[in-house]
Order: structure tokens, then C-alpha cells, then sequence
């Protein structure tokens, strides 16, 4: 099955599931020797040096006595819509090429969630690309649910531009080196509000990194307008952390 074929089966069924109303993360409490996988793009790769490895730290620190696992299941340049932009080196991973092996080989209790950087391939808005985001994620959340896990949606989060001088595009030809120049505001943004607007019974929460990570764009990117410095990632891995209530009040 080709990428656009699964995209579109994979929704049929899927939006009669949803929730409607707020998930209640304040009821969410971890139990012993659970394992968490973090899945993404390269944000949550992080050259296994992010957020997700921070959050073993703080729960290592915090809680020793759950003795939880947070597996890195990152992979750069992976998309949840199936596009690649011209210019790419080679097609885009796409997250369903290998979701199913994964869930497969092993074991998780929770699967946090963290695309959208690389799903609009830097370029202008489109109702047809957020309905791709948006089936995305719920064939996802179906996904999942098949194996009774349980899920927290993270958006994405912003691109720098303000922090980095990046050379942007009003022409057809984006890429991650010549974006749209109004893709956060237009693209990213419209990908956060999916993503914070999704319930689902097997949602644990949504959580919002895109809003922290832009109030201040100077201390959190040096390196390029996509990837999170140090303390960007510390940033993601507390404001989780918040959410799912491992550390103190």
C-alpha cells in the first residue's frame, strides 16, 4: 500500500473514536517498571542527546523508585503526512513505513508523539495539508489503540526565524533551506491547534512546546531555525515532565 493510499483508508473509521471535551492529566499516574517510547522526527532523535534522555534523568531523579524506561524512537527527517519536499536528499521517512514493526518488537506502555516540523515540507498552507496532518495523527492514536497503549500528543515545535537569519521563499521550490517565510505562523501554528484539539480515550494529554520554545527564540536556538540548543530541549523535557506530573508541585 503507497503512502496516499494508507492515508486515505486509514481515516475511514477512525473520527468516530474521538472525544470531545479536555483529557484530565491530573489523574494520569505512572505504575512500576513502565517503558515510555518517544517517537518523532529529529527533534526527539536529538542525536540521543534531548529531551527524551532528560527525561529519563528527571525521572531518575525524581522518582527512582518507578523505575521507568523513555526509549528514543526519533528518526530524522520522518514526516506523519508522507511528503518530501524537491531538493530533499531522497524521499522523507514516513512514520507508517515502520510504525507497525515497532509497536511489534516491543513492549510500551505509553508512546509520546512529536511531528509537524518536516510534515509541511517548509512550504505555504493548504486544506489538503492539514487534513493529511490531522489524519496523520489519528491513524496514529488507531494504531496504538490496537495494542492498548496509551498516547501523549506534543506539537511541534516553531521555526526560529527569529532567532536565526534563515533565507526564506514566496516562490514554489520550498525546502528546509529556503522555507516559506510565514511557515510558522501559517503552517505550524494551524499544526499546534490540530494537534491540542484532538481527544481521544487512549490520549493521556496534548501538550503545547511550540508556545514556550517561541517566547524566546534567542535562548533556545543557536545551531539552525529546526532544532532546539540544550536548553531548548531542557525546556521540552520539564514542560512534559509538568504534565505528567514527575516532578514536584
Amino acid at each position: 500500500m503507497n503512502r496516499r493510499t494508507f492515508t486515505l483508508t486509514s481515516a475511514l473509521g477512525i473520527t468516530g473514536s474521538l472525544l470531545f471535551g479536555c483529557n484530565d492529566n491530573t489523574k494520569f499516574a505512572f505504575k512500576k517498571n513502565q517503558v515510555i517510547a518517544c517517537i518523532g522526527d529529529s527533534v526527539t532523535a536529538a542525536s540521543r542527546k534531548g529531551y527524551v534522555e532528560l527525561l529519563q534523568q528527571i525521572v531518575d531523579l525524581h522518582h527512582p523508585e518507578l523505575n521507568l524506561t523513555f526509549l528514543n524512537w526519533g528518526l530524522n527527517s520522518e514526516t506523519i503526512t508522507g511528503k518530501t519536499e524537491a531538493g530533499h536528499p531522497g524521499p522523507r521517512p514516513y512514520l507508517f513505513e515502520r510504525l507497525d514493526m515497532l509497536l511489534e518488537n516491543t513492549d510500551v506502555d505509553l508512546v509520546t508523539f512529536c511531528y509537524g516540523i518536516n510534515c509541511g515540507i517548509y512550504g505555504k498552507p493548504s486544506a489538503a495539508l492539514f487534513d493529511s496532518f490531522r489524519i496523520g495523527i489519528l491513524s496514529f492514536i488507531e494504531k496504538v489503540k490496537q495494542k492498548n497503549i496509551a498516547a501523549v500528543l506534543i506539537t511541534p515545535p516553531p521555526l526560529a526565524l527569529k532567532a536565526l537569519s534563515v533565507p526564506t521563499n514566496d516562490q514554489e521550490g520550498y525546502s528546509w533551506k529556503n522555507p516559506y517565510r510565514n511557515y510558522d505562523e501559517e503552517v505550524l501554528q494551524k499544526f499546534k491547534e490540530i494537534v491540542l484539539n484532538i481527544k481521544h480515550d487512549i490520549v493521556v494529554t496534548n501538550i503545547d512546546i511550540h508556545t514556550p520554545l517561541s517566547q524566546n527564540q534567542l535562548k533556545y536556538y543557536n545551531v539552525d531555525a529546526i532544532h532546539p540548543n540544550q536548553q531548548g530541549h531542557e525546556l521540552i523535557a520539564n514542560t512534559i515532565a509538568r504534565y505528567l506530573n514527575l516532578t514536584p508541585q
